[in-house]
């Protein structure tokens, strides 16, 4: 490759068509936030099966074993998080948090994600996949990413404080310690607390299921605003709900055998929830719109 009568050499030649490539897939759908833009992106969504929740998984292991060092090494980082927050837990005197908080990562986990929708998408398009472009996603739309990304951590804060609270109304008059938690967990107070705690963090999880889907890839891959991305993910996971149970009960499978194994199973379930997670979006979300006239119903008619 020449320029101006120079050679450049063929790495910074490659490096560069990469960047050009890259630049090219992140200026698509520039419109403002509207009802038209809105329109658009629910146009684009597809019907999946509940047989489709194999093929996604199948093809997240397919990219884990091809990026197995980058993928596992990303995984480490928040591991080692999730055990410092325990920990930091431990030390504060609360160790009634620890488990709201391990639990509370299944609400975070679509910011946890992100590195793995940006190692699946290099990894097709043939590019250089490394651990800095995993950890550095979010600077492709960072005001949409990390806007959820703070909402995420609020809605993580505001759960460990109910969690606090739950355990309050079943066990009043008594501070949380994880002596009294083992000693009364199947006593009926500790039912009616699992039973409480369950359904409240069912609520969470269902909620942020439901906007988190779709919604981080979408904004990394389109480079969408936050709001209209937040009511599309929730569209299509709402016109594929067979398909979403199946997944999201996949989701909390995975995470609980990577938990109860004190975090070394994430090192394998979080990257192929990751992975798998990039490419169930490229499927629900097709990507090209057919050629006609979207209508505010969002269907599609053939013009000319």
């Amino acid at each position: 490759m020449t320029t101006d009568g120079k050679s450049i050499p063929p790495e910074k030649a490659a490096a560069t068509r990469h960047q050009t490539r890259d630049t090219q897939d992140r200026q698509s759908y520039p419109e403002p936030m509207n009802g038209k833009f809105l329109v658009r992106e629910m146009a684009l969504v597809r019907e999946v099966g509940t047989d489709d929740v194999w093929k996604w998984l199948a093809a997240g292991w397919s990219d884990l074993k091809a990026n197995t060092a980058v993928s596992v090494s990303y995984a480490a980082l928040f591991i080692i998080i999730g055990f410092a927050v325990s920990f930091g837990f431990y030390f504060m005197g609360w160790p009634y948090l620890i488990l709201p908080g391990l639990t509370g990562f299944l609400l975070v986990g679509p910011a946890v994600g992100i590195g793995y929708y940006e190692i699946s998408r290099r990894h097709a398009a043939s590019e250089k996949v490394s651990l800095f472009a995993a950890v550095t996603a979010a600077r492709y739309n960072k005001l949409g990413i990390f806007g959820f990304g703070i909402a995420l951590a609020f809605v993580f804060q505001v759960w460990i404080r109910i969690s606090f609270t739950v355990f309050a109304l079943n066990f009043p008059g008594i501070m949380p310690d994880w002596s009294i938690i083992l000693q009364r967990s199947f006593s009926m107070e500790g039912v009616y607390f699992g039973i409480s705690i369950g359904l409240v963090g069912a609520v969470f999880a269902t909620c942020i299921f439901f906007v988190g889907a779709f919604s981080m890839p979408m904004m990394m891959d389109r480079k969408s605003v936050l709001l209209p991305s937040l009511i599309t993910s929730a569209f299509a996971v709402a016109r594929n709900r067979n398909a979403m149970i199946l997944w999201a009960a996949t989701i909390v499978i995975f995470t609980g055998i990577g938990l109860v194994t004190a975090g070394i199973g994430l090192m394998v379930t979080l990257p192929l929830i990751g992975h798998a997670t990039w490419h169930a979006y490229k499927q629900v979300m097709s990507g090209d719109l057919p050629d006609g006239e979207i209508h505010p119903t969002g269907a599609i008619t053939e013009t000319g």
